[in-house]
Order: structure tokens, then C-alpha cells, then sequence
């Protein structure tokens, strides 16, 4: 008989601080890390749904093909993911005079700051380097 028990375990939240940006600092001076936590894939997998859009294909009425919308899945990836600041805030939003998760990521993170934050939010939900390669020539 096979031994399931090792299958059977409840899942605990594990919450990663992740230093976002060096501006952001502390009393003390110390830059205050972001929290990012990981999803289940059912919960990726909801997020990814929404994500598809409805493309006409040209000539062929009532036809659609589907596009994937990667920068609407990372922003709704990061909204689930990140724990803190609370990125959806609206005290926060008001501050940087945005309204949105994407705006407010565009005011607190420079470029690469935003593309190294993607980097780890998905790296804590097990994704790879590798994977994202792959998944980027697709």
C-alpha cells in the first residue's frame, strides 16, 4: 500500500520580505522590505482565466481566437501576491493621485524595479528561470 500521508499536510501561508526598492526606508534608515506571499495553482489558474481576450478573426465573422494579456495577469499576479504595502489602499492610490494597482506599481518602482518585483513575486509562486524563457518565446 502506498503512503499518501506525505500528500496530506495543511497548507501554511510563508510570507517573503523582498526589498522592492531601496527609497523606501525605515526611522532608522533601513529600507522596509515588501511582503509577497504565493498562490495555490487554482488561484493562478482563475487569475490567468481573466486575463484572455476575445481577438475577431479578420473575414471570418462570429470568429474569435484567443490573446493572452501578460501585463494584466502581472498586475493582478502582484495584487494577490503582495502582502505589503497593501498596493490596493486607497489612502495610498490618493497619495500617489492614481487610481489602480498597475498606476500605483508605475509611481512607487522604477522599470527595473517593477521587472525584478514580477521576477520574485513569480519565482515565490515556483516558477523558474528556465520556465520564464520558455514561456516568453511562446
Amino acid at each position: 500500500m502506498e503512503n499518501l500521508e506525505a500528500f496530506m499536510i495543511e497548507e501554511k501561508e510563508e510570507i517573503v520580505d523582498y526589498i522592492a526598492s531601496s527609497k523606501f526606508k525605515d526611522k532608522e534608515g533601513n529600507p522596509v522590505p515588501w511582503k509577497i506571499k504565493s498562490i495555490t495553482a487554482d488561484e493562478n489558474q482563475r487569475i490567468r482565466k481573466d486575463c484572455y481576450i476575445n481577438i475577431p478573426i479578420n473575414g471570418k465573422r462570429g470568429r474569435y481566437t484567443k490573446d493572452f494579456n501578460t501585463q494584466k495577469y502581472l498586475v493582478l499576479l502582484a495584487t494577490e501576491c503582495v502582502v505589503y504595502p497593501d498596493l490596493q489602499n486607497a489612502k495610498l492610490q490618493d497619495f500617489y493621485k492614481v487610481k489602480g494597482v498597475e498606476q500605483l506599481l508605475g509611481k512607487l518602482l522604477k522599470p527595473g524595479e517593477y521587472d525584478d518585483l514580477m521576477e520574485k513575486i513569480q519565482e515565490v509562486n515556483g516558477y523558474s528561470l528556465e520556465e520564464k524563457v520558455e514561456e516568453a518565446k511562446n
